[in-house]
């Protein structure tokens, strides 16, 4: 959390990692360094019930995936859009940084910012649309909307 060069990953459900210490992290290194990231699963969006991953049980109930022997976590269902509305919601940072933590600090943690991260002629033109209360409108992928 100390070390100014190094970014780090931010999984915001709120089951992962708790919003207190999300807000740690991000006071820590800056918004700046901190990438918003996700690792749903195939049942994300889907209602909360009985799943599989892979050959293993899991439930999904209120948004987290739960191993069915037990309570610990197999994974979670968030949306990247749902982080970004997460840490704003939290008041941890603000719409324009919590977009940026999503887009173009990922893109330069992963050492990919000549490429993407960043709406500029030249680039991949996969970007979203948000509304003004952080909803997710459009996707685009290679500028062509995504259905």
């Amino acid at each position: 959390m100390t070390t100014p060069e190094t970014y780090s990953e931010l999984i915001c459900d709120g089951y992962h990692v708790h919003p207190a210490a999300c807000g740690s992290l991000i006071a820590a290194k800056g918004w700046d360094h901190v990438a918003l990231i996700t690792d749903c699963l195939a049942c994300g969006g889907l209602p909360d019930g009985d799943y599989m991953i892979g050959e293993l049980p899991i439930e999904l109930r209120e948004g987290a995936a739960h191993l069915k022997d037990g309570d610990n976590l197999a994974g979670s269902t968030l949306t990247l859009a749902k982080a970004v509305r997460n840490v704003v919601e939290w008041g941890l940072v603000d719409a324009s940084q919590a977009l940026r933590m999503a887009g173009e600090v990922a893109a330069r943690s992963a050492r990919i910012i000549d490429r993407c991260g960043l709406i500029k002629e030249g680039r991949w033109a996969d970007l979203v649309v948000f509304d003004d209360d952080l909803v997710l409108q459009e996707t685009y992928v290679g500028g062509s909307p995504v259905a």
